[in-house]
This record gives structure tokens, C-alpha cells and sequence, in this order.
């Protein structure tokens, strides 16, 4: 089955000093880099990556700076950060809520739109369902989806019987 679920565009296309202040952060070389990256459309990456691609425009940074913009700007909330089919962290610049399903073979990732239950995200419907219910304080709540993709099927029924896919975080 065809999936009907898209990238979104990101939520802001604002001129990035003007993000950045607006975000209450002052403006440098590596922040606005990174985020011309994300702009451009690659999203669902790793600090690595970023670095990576940063090199290859001819960008010279080094991974601690890479890593330090990134965790300003998700404290900032101009990126967010989620957990790929490996555990490692992963940054978005889709601000809007939404979910991320990641499939365990192919490490694909796509965004779908979050389900609300009365009139509330499905996450914040979740943290003040598990307040009111346990009278704990919930710092944050993170839904996480994982599971094969059709891609990932199609690989498991190429494979001849008992042969197994060599990726890390593969079941």
C-alpha cells in the first residue's frame, strides 16, 4: 500500500537572522549554515551527517560545533531531536507536531501527521492523561514508532529463507 504521507515543507521560511532572533539567539556562521542545510532539505539527520554535508559546501567546522548549534536550536525549539531505528539522535526542522515512523530494516523515516484526541496532540493528550491518573509531573513525552516499511518487507521477501539482513538494529 501506497503511503499518502509527505515531507512537510518546514514551518518557518523566514530569513534565518530573522529566525534566530526571533528564537532569541544570536546569529553565527555555523548556526546559520546549519540551518540553510535543513532548508534545503535534508532533515532525519545525525550531528555526522551535518558535519558531512557541511564539508562538502565547503563549510569548515568541527563536530563539538556541530553538535553545540544543534542542541541550541533544539533548546531553542527551531529543530527538534528524535531517536532513529538505532538509538541515535536524529534532528529534524519539521517544528510542527508531528510523528516519526522508522523502519527497523531499512532505517527509512517518514513523518506522519499527529492523531489528536479531544482536540489535543496525541503526546500532550498522553502527559496530562498520566498527571491527572498518577500525580506524577511528566517532563516530557515522546512517541516513538518503529516497525518495517513496505521497502523493508519487499527486502525480507527477496532474501532466500533464514538469511538474515546484516544492518545494525535489524530484528
Amino acid at each position: 500500500m501506497a503511503s499518502n504521507y509527505s515531507q512537510p515543507e518546514p514551518a518557518n521560511e523566514e530569513p534565518i537572522r530573522q529566525l534566530l532572533r526571533h528564537h532569541g539567539l544570536r546569529y553565527s556562521r555555523p548556526r546559520e549554515a546549519i540551518l540553510e542545510l535543513f532548508r534545503e532539505g535534508h532533515s532525519h539527520i545525525g550531528a555526522e551527517e551535518v558535519q558531512q554535508a557541511l564539508r562538502e559546501k565547503g563549510e569548515d567546522v568541527s563536530l563539538s560545533t556541530v553538535y553545540l548549534n544543534l542542541g541550541v536550536l533544539r533548546e531553542a525549539g527551531v529543530i527538534t531531536e528524535f531517536r532513529g531505528a538505532n538509538g541515535q539522535a536524529l534532528y529534524d526542522h519539521n517544528v510542527t507536531p508531528h510523528l516519526h515512523i522508522v523502519c527497523k530494516r531499512t532505517g527509512r523515516i517518514i513523518d506522519v501527521p499527529n492523531i489528536e484526541i479531544d482536540g489535543k496532540p496525541l503526546d500532550r493528550f498522553l502527559k496530562e492523561r498520566v498527571e491527572e491518573d498518577t500525580g506524577w509531573i511528566v517532563e516530557e513525552a515522546r512517541l516513538e514508532l518503529a516497525g518495517t516499511s513496505p521497502e523493508g518487507l519487499a527486502g525480507e521477501a527477496a532474501r532466500p529463507q533464514g538469511e538474515t539482513e546484516g544492518r545494525a538494529g535489524s530484528e
